[in-house]
């Protein structure tokens, strides 16, 4: 009888273990109490614009150190890699002062994701390099886009700076300020093959935490090599999911969001859309940049 009642006890926390809470999104209210923390003092505008001091120096494709985790093999549920993983996605704002309301406001800019336990990010590079990154020249350097990460809990970081970047394979990794906390980090994987599920988690256009799936269409490479690689896959998404992570059936990073390519029956009139093409980096180019 007592060993029935153990098995019963297990059986039910296995249960209990997979039954999770719907997760209701509010991406206004989200902002509001953002702003409301940006607005009373609770983040300076000086950590935030610390990013800057080192942003135009030449860092493409410098390779650095620190630690990863250790990758995932346990397949997950598709519920369960959302619950598991949304909450180290994290929203890539930008911050600005309005004339009209007389205090600062948030803008959806993208998406980022943590790499590292202390703090390292990753985006892509083409969300920071019209500012100027890597000019060499720091007048050439917008200051006046200031950028912070903020997790689903509307806890934020501030950017410490840009560590590294490739601009041919459109990644960045930038050093969040997380003042000696450990934070949760997503494990990177392997490149996939054609026809492998794929998952994303980004922000298109301040939809924030939208879920997709879908397969991985083709793998590419042109003459940059291994910077040069390409993940096009089926998953959906738009403008402001740039730097979402791509997630392998495991939870593991398979790759980063970059863009989109239209294709229209009608190229050079753009009528009559077809097919939209996606295309992420996948993670051989990451790796590329970490001595780990």
């Amino acid at each position: 009888m007592k060993s029935l009642k153990i098995v019963l006890a297990l059986t039910l926390s296995i249960i209990v273990s997979h039954v999770r809470a719907q997760v209701y999104i509010n991406s206004t209210k989200m902002l509001e109490n953002l702003e409301e923390k940006v607005n009373t003092g609770l983040v300076k505008m000086e950590d935030i614009n610390k990013l800057y001091t080192t942003f135009h120096e030449d860092k493409n494709n410098r390779k650095i150190t620190f630690k990863t985790r250790e990758a995932e093999k346990k397949e997950l549920s598709p519920e369960d890699l959302f619950a598991n993983r949304m909450p180290m996605v994290y929203m890539f704002l930008q911050v600005y002062e309005s004339a009209r309301a007389g205090k600062m406001k948030i803008n959806g800019s993208g998406t980022a994701f943590p790499i590292s336990e202390d703090g390292y990010f990753l985006i892509n590079s083409h969300m920071i390099d019209e500012l100027g990154l890597g000019s060499g020249d720091p007048s050439k350097v917008d200051t006046s886009i200031h950028l912070i990460l903020s997790d689903y809990e509307g806890n934020i970081l501030t950017i410490d700076s840009v560590v590294s970047y490739s601009k041919e394979a459109d990644i960045a990794i930038i050093k969040a300020n997380t003042k000696g906390k450990k934070i949760q980090a997503i494990p990177l994987g392997q490149d996939l093959k054609a026809g492998a599920s794929v998952f994303a988690i980004t922000h298109p256009r301040g939809y924030y935490y939208y879920y997709s799936t879908g397969r991985v269409a083709r793998m590419t490479e042109n003459d940059f090599g291994i910077m040069g690689r390409k993940m096009e896959i089926t998953a959906d998404y738009a403008a402001g999911s740039s730097g979402g992570p791509i997630f392998d059936s495991k939870g593991n990073i398979a790759g980063i969001v970059s863009l989109t390519k239209s294709f229209y029956y009608n190229q050079q009139e753009q009528k009559n859309l077809q097919m939209v093409i996606k295309e992420a980096i996948p993670v051989s180019s990451i790796r590329n940049l970490i001595n780990n």
